[in-house]
């Protein structure tokens, strides 16, 4: 198996997972949000009115530019924002609680950067509060966070500087909030992502990176590209566009939710095969929001097709809202209002799959 393709190792391993859980330990999960990106449980004593929504996840090989640029402040909004927007999957739910872990080696310990990891937390947190939105009294705290010292678990670029982060994220809606509904004609908005956001950043790396920076032989070899970190890129460097922080939405589908119903898609390291989470229909994508450059470079380098692209990459859509046909023009509007930008690239239709409509030709993404 190559060892870059990731979404076969974890699809493999999560199937193993899945198979050591016995189904009593998921009694009260709601089969609503089997195979979503957040899963929703009850307990009619404890919390009657609503369902707790719950996600976790990491930031992957990201942490390994933020090293070698020696930059850690950015990389804890990336850790709250693959949380904070799978929960935003679900429209009015409000973020609780966050709590996170830290794996580090002792000179990372030692300069204390584990204050500039939670510098980003602390601004992605307050990126995803939406009590005022929803108008309600529901607010994010920064919960329980455990830093543990791994020596000899895991290594970095230098010595004692190696480190890994991941993160939870518990939030509230109300029963009575929850949508789920889809139907044929209704129209696929995208918002526009802030990059690459936290996904698929093996093969960015790899394709475009010399990996001058990469201090281990056996990883060194791996890296195939050209590029320097400090490479000038645009109005930047090639380094600062991959570190640029994933966008947190919760605010504006927050409000877009509230107003209409709408129906998230949280646009991850599976591109457009994301959409077929939602079984039994079409979606087709005639008109993809522009990539940014930094997809344009990564697809000339790599050699990538279109079809991997897409379904290696967000290119340039961080996030899918799925509304009525007639609901879609004032779904836009309230997204400009939190300055995000949004565009129908598609519409919902009979039939199963995704498929991609790319200068004439049809590209079909099956399955997830």
């Amino acid at each position: 198996m190559d060892k870059t393709d990731y979404q076969k190792r974890e699809a493999k391993a999560v199937s193993a997972i899945k198979k050591a859980i016995p189904i009593g330990l998921k009694k009260n999960m709601s089969s609503i949000s089997e195979g979503m990106f957040a899963e929703l449980y009850e307990n009619k004593e404890v919390f009657p009115n609503h369902l707790m929504a719950c996600t976790i996840d990491g930031v992957g090989t990201k942490l390994i530019l933020a090293e070698a640029m020696n930059k850690y402040d950015t990389v804890g909004i990336d850790l709250v924002a693959m949380s904070s927007n799978d929960l935003a999957t679900l429209g009015k739910v409000s973020p609780f609680l966050f709590i996170d872990y830290f794996a580090v080696q002792d000179r990372f310990q030692e300069k204390g950067l584990t204050g500039e990891l939670m510098k980003g937390i602390v601004k992605g947190l307050e990126a995803s509060e939406v009590g005022d939105i929803l108008r309600n009294d529901i607010h994010v705290n920064i919960g329980k966070g455990e830093t543990a010292s791994v020596d000899e678990l895991i290594t970095g670029l230098r010595p004692g500087m190696g480190f890994d982060i991941a993160g939870g994220m518990i939030g509230f809606i109300k029963k009575q909030d929850i949508h789920n509904e889809v139907k044929v004609g209704d129209k696929i908005i995208a918002l526009k992502s802030s990059g690459p956001h936290s996904n698929g950043y093996t093969d960015l790396r790899l394709r475009l990176l010399k990996g001058d920076f990469e201090t281990r032989e056996n990883f060194k070899r791996n890296y195939k590209g050209r590029f320097k970190l400090d490479d000038r890129f645009e109005n930047s460097t090639i380094g600062e566009t991959l570190l640029e922080p994933t966008k947190i939405y919760s605010k504006t589908v927050a409000a877009i939710a509230k107003e209409i119903g709408a129906f998230g898609i949280n646009n991850t390291g599976y591109g457009l095969k994301n959409l077929n989470r939602i079984k039994g229909f079409n979606f087709e994508v005639n008109n993809p929001i522009t990539p940014q450059p930094i997809f344009g470079l990564t697809k000339k380098e790599s050699n990538f097709t279109d079809e991997q692209m897409y379904r290696k990459f967000n290119m340039g859509m961080g996030f899918f809202l799925i509304v009525d046909k007639k609901e879609a023009d004032r779904a836009i509007s309230i997204a400009e209002k939190y300055k995000d930008k949004a565009q129908i690239i598609g519409e919902v239709k009979k039939g199963k799959d995704t498929v991609l409509i790319k200068e004439g030709k049809k590209i079909v993404f099956e399955g997830y």
